[in-house]
């Protein structure tokens, strides 16, 4: 438990560290654009590279993929229910913020940091299935949605997939896995500092981008959102318990599921024609709460 909450607090640190150099003006409000391409372009298909080449995942563990794939439409399918009758202002915001998880930047590093290479493998196959509706799919559902029952956009979809180096990564390495290529060991060692770099670069990002400016019109929103957050991933944790996989993986999951919503959640809000600010309190928001709750499962885990 020690070395959980050790651990934990040396992320939370970090995260610390990148929001109050933000706030004393070390960082400018943009400054995070450049972690954040290192880890998408660099560490984090670094991090994939060497996690599967540690474990060779069986085809069984596909299902991963589905988790993340089917959970994002269940969210999204919930949050369209919720912001039925609000402004396109904020129901844009409900429907690009509220589905999508920040795997590969948050959840990832936590994984990395206290499971095996089962559990990482089974939180990469999670986040490849979320890719596809956080880098295009849900943008373009919400857009459908939104301009009035239009056609969704396959090819759209596609661009948005090609243009995503760590799903480019993810499909790759699976690829790779299934036929039985192995990695070779210097190109492993040769990328195992990039990959170690991963943690702390993300946090640094995920602190310099938290922001939490509240006013009484975006209170109601923004709570609805969050719980809407909550009660999913709980829901979502507890089933991914019971699956039929191993323990690592099926922790891995439900911390998966815990998740705060997506990177990019915040400018496709804003793309969908969505209130910026409020697509920012809700990233911001879901922060805090997935460090408490990733710590506490993580913490549980151990003990078991």
């Amino acid at each position: 438990m020690s070395q959980v909450l050790l651990r934990s607090s040396s992320f939370l640190f970090v995260m610390l560290l990148g929001a109050v150099l933000r706030q004393t003006g070390f960082f400018g409000p943009k400054d995070y654009v450049i972690p954040m391409k290192l880890v998408l372009n660099i560490t984090l298909p670094a991090a994939v590279i060497t996690s599967f080449a540690s474990y060779r995942p069986e085809p069984a563990l596909l299902l991963c993929a589905a988790v993340g794939f089917c959970l994002n439409w269940m969210v999204l399918g919930v949050a369209l229910l919720c912001s039925r009758g609000k402004r396109r202002n904020v129901r844009a915001v409900w429907l690009n913020s509220v589905p999508g998880y920040n795997i590969g930047a948050f959840a990832l590093p936590f994984v990395q940091s206290f499971l095996p290479p089962a559990g990482v493998v089974g939180c990469c196959l999670f986040d490849a299935g979320s890719a596809l509706m956080c880098t295009g799919g849900t943008f373009a559902f919400s857009g459908a949605i939104l301009d009035g029952g239009g056609g969704i956009s396959l090819r759209r979809i596609g661009r948005s997939l090609l243009s995503s180096r760590p799903f480019l990564t993810y499909a790759l390495m699976l690829v790779l896995s299934l036929a039985g290529v192995a990695i070779p060991q210097p190109i492993v060692n040769f990328l195992s500092p990039l990959s170690s770099a991963n943690a702390f670069l993300s946090m640094m990002m995920v602190g310099m981008m938290f922001n939490v400016q509240l006013d009484r019109q975006m209170r109601k929103d923004v709570a609805g959102m969050v719980a809407v957050r909550v009660v999913m991933a709980a829901a979502a944790a507890g089933g991914c318990l019971l699956l039929p996989l191993p323990q690592e993986v099926r922790q891995a999951l439900a911390i998966a599921s815990f998740a705060p919503v997506s990177i990019a959640s915040t400018a496709l809000s804003e793309q969908a024609g969505g209130d910026p600010a409020l697509a920012a309190c809700v990233s911001s928001l879901t922060i805090p709460i997935s460090v408490t709750v990733i710590t506490a499962l993580l913490t549980l885990f151990g003990s078991l």
